[in-house]
């Protein structure tokens, strides 16, 4: 089986690369992810929502209801001229937006006073690899806007679209800092899904590694550690940042959704505790597999030390007849070869009888 992580793949690196020398904030896309950049603005109060898809950044900023919630989420980042109209509308700062587009920074959360900035990762699972597959993901908060930016179209956010477009939605009665929360809760609770493949995976290990070891590879549970690795790389910054958050005294985050937040927190503990655990049974997966790899070793070095044990002597007594003396007395008896055999075959028997009465194997 192919073992592959999202750590950094060599197409990012090179891009990654391009960052080099250039002055902080300059916007350059360090993913991989070819994707045409897309807008959608969904402006929405208690009464209306109107949705507005283009594909250009003067078209939504034209339809930006400043009386209403605006919420603008952003498809695809590699034309990063679209991006910084976007960002030049709302006066955000250059270094907020090198870090959208820069797909290698961690989660966190950063206060700017009038925006808030929250950048996190969309996992996926990929079933044909078993291996998880990361995206980044941003948040821009202001005053009545939200801004959303992803590496490339995914079905995360539909239901939370989907309702905010039925008005059947609890967010279009709260302030815009709520339709954060729930965005962020819809990825955490993909968390979950996330944790619940690689369960299964360990399952399948543990039961195939009881059966057989040979059913199993070390690759394989190696590949297993390293999607934990990558699923704390990314969760444990997250809580730490939402930590943060709850003690923040943010303008942008009502009071009563830090009750939410908590719940949030909450959610993130509960699956670091279930990869604390996780990693234990990987690791005493792995001291089983070789231990049981060490006993199967053994057995066969048993095998082999009872046959060279009981074919010592065997082999002294053919040595000592094979040097072919002219005054050895039994080269010449008329019984001596039957005899030799009947003492080796006795010897043997003999040897083999008191090892297993010895219980060495």
């Amino acid at each position: 089986m192919k073992n592959k992580t999202n750590v950094i793949k060599p197409e990012s690196m090179r891009n990654y690369r391009k960052k080099s020398g250039l002055p902080p904030g300059t916007l350059v896309y360090t993913g991989n992810i070819k994707q045409d950049t897309a807008f959608e603005l969904i402006s929405y109060d208690v009464k209306n929502t109107q949705r507005t898809e283009s594909k250009k950044t003067s078209e939504i900023i034209s339809k930006i209801d400043k009386s209403k919630n605006n919420w603008i989420n952003v498809t695809g980042l590699s034309n990063t001229e679209l991006i910084s109209e976007l960002g030049d509308h709302h006066t955000l700062h250059p270094l907020m937006l090198e870090d959208v587009l820069n797909t290698e920074t961690m989660p966190k959360i950063e206060n700017y006073g009038d925006v808030l900035f929250i950048c996190l990762k969309m996992l996926s699972w990929d079933e044909t690899k078993k291996s998880i597959e990361a995206d980044h993901i941003s948040f821009i908060v202001g005053e009545n806007y939200l801004l959303s930016f992803q590496e490339k179209k995914g079905n995360v956010f539909d239901t939370v679209r989907e309702r905010l477009l039925n008005g059947m939605s609890k967010v279009k009665e709260k302030s815009i800092d709520f339709l954060v929360y729930v965005l962020i809760d819809k990825i955490v609770d993909n968390y979950f899904l996330i944790l619940e493949k690689i369960e299964d995976n360990i399952e399948a290990t543990e039961m195939d590694l009881i059966r057989d070891t040979d059913l199993i590879s070390p690759m394989q549970l190696m590949h297993l550690k390293k999607q934990l690795m990558l699923l704390r790389k990314y969760i444990y910054p997250l809580r730490d940042e939402v930590r943060k958050l709850q003690r923040d005294d943010s303008k942008l985050i009502d009071r009563k959704t830090i009750k939410y937040i908590d719940d949030l927190f909450d959610h993130l503990q509960y699956i670091i505790q279930n990869l604390e655990s996780f990693r234990d049974t990987i690791s005493n997966l792995m001291e089983l597999y070789s231990s049981t790899i060490s006993n199967k070793l053994n057995r066969v070095m048993k095998t082999l030390t009872v046959v060279g044990v009981i074919f010592i002597p065997l082999t002294f007594i053919v040595g000592v007849y094979g040097m072919n003396f002219d005054f050895m007395p039994e080269l010449h008896y008329r019984w001596g070869y039957p005899l030799a055999m009947l003492v080796m075959l006795g010897i043997a028997v003999f040897m083999f009888l008191y090892m297993k009465s010895r219980k060495w194997f």
